[in-house]
């Protein structure tokens, strides 16, 4: 499946639900305190035409998949902002750090300790399995394989497109720039058509330079992802399968129109 055939492009876990985001709706699945399941549909906000045409122009896309995020919710938009001017400008501070005597950056201190919560918040609550579950269920979609719960127990709860693996190579990015002679606003700058050019590119060539790098990211998702069971399993499935439901029907009655 080519990514510009997908009609679902990715998904959220929440403390008792998942939400899927679609090329025109998203949906949010909930369990409540008694078991019961809700499924909440709701259109999206148009995706401007010169969004979408930059998404298809190499060295663009990854600004346009910056805006783009900002479409599903705002504060990950703003992370994806955000994130590359804090880790490029601040690194460098921390590696001086780290290599000096005087170990006592509070940036670095920060980034491990908040690092940390994340982590053991993820382990001790429902959220990480729901995290997982999020990607079981893309990842389906993907393989084209049937979205039930069994095949679901199946797959691998590690996704490419995870945040958390973005947020490895970010500060792996970060680290490498930290050595090149170059403005600081241009390493800035360049993050984001390095984003949409190398980290996301299915060029075989291109993946097999970054994939060891993509490891990282893949073992920090064990961190950031629990093993599913089936009640979060389905939670994530019916979200899921009415989206997907959802965005078919309409692309139907489009070709019909």
């Amino acid at each position: 499946m080519k990514e510009n055939e997908l009609l679902i492009n990715g998904g959220m876990a929440h403390s008792n639900a998942v939400s899927f985001y679609g090329k025109n709706y998203q949906s949010k699945a909930t369990r409540d305190k008694n078991g019961e399941i809700t499924v909440e549909i709701k259109k999206q906000k148009p995706l401007p035409g010169w969004v979408h045409s930059g998404l298809q122009i190499p060295l663009l896309r990854g600004f346009a998949d910056t805006i783009f995020a900002f479409y599903m919710t705002w504060w990950i938009g703003l992370f994806f902002l955000i994130a590359p001017f804090v880790m490029v400008y601040r690194m460098p501070i921390v590696i001086e750090t780290i290599t000096t005597e005087a170990k006592n950056d509070s940036f670095l201190s920060g980034m491990i300790v908040g690092l940390a919560m994340v982590i053991i918040m993820l382990k001790v609550t429902a959220k990480g399995k729901y995290h997982a579950a999020e990607h079981v269920l893309h990842n389906l979609y993907l393989q084209n394989r049937s979205l039930t719960i069994e095949e679901g127990k199946k797959t691998t709860r590690i996704h490419e497109w995870c945040g958390s693996s973005c947020t490895i190579l970010l500060i792996i990015y970060a680290i490498i720039m930290a050595y090149i002679p170059m403005p600081m606003w241009l390493k800035i700058f360049i993050w984001f058509p390095f984003y949409g050019e190398v980290i996301m590119s299915q060029n075989k060539y291109v993946r097999s330079v970054v994939m060891p790098f993509k490891w990282a990211g893949y073992a920090f998702q064990l961190l950031t992802t629990s093993k599913p069971k089936e009640e979060h399993l389905e939670v994530s499935r019916q979200a899921f399968q009415s989206l997907l439901e959802k965005e078919e029907a309409l692309l139907k009655a489009n070709k019909t129109a």
